[in-house]
Parts: structure tokens; sequence; C-alpha cells
């Protein structure tokens, strides 16, 4: 997975969450706009996303 389409999973995750009613979730879509790669990585396992396949010593 590239850093553009985590980026983008973790966008579409806050979206759909926020739209089941948890609008609190629309607080980290700034900081997901703006993370570098390790950060973005960081917030995907805060969100239970750990595809980082063929990555060595991660998720």
């Amino acid at each position: 997975m590239t850093t553009e389409e985590l980026r983008r999973r973790l966008l579409e995750e806050i979206y759909a969450r926020a739209f089941a009613g948890m609008g609190a979730m629309l607080l980290d879509e700034e900081r997901i706009r703006k993370a570098g790669e390790e950060e973005l990585w960081e917030i995907a396992g805060q969100y239970g996303i750990r595809e980082r396949t063929g990555w060595p010593g991660k998720y």
C-alpha cells in the first residue's frame, strides 16, 4: 500500500465513522492530510489498519 493509498483509506475511514455518528473523527482529518509516511502508519495502527506488507520491521 502506498502512502497516498493509505491516506485515502484513512480519510475514507474517518468519513464513514463520522457519517455513522462519530463526528469527533473529523478532528483527525487535517492531521491525516498533513502527515508523512511514518505518522500515517502510526495513525493507521490506531485505527486497526495493519496491512503494511513488504516493509520490514513494521506491522
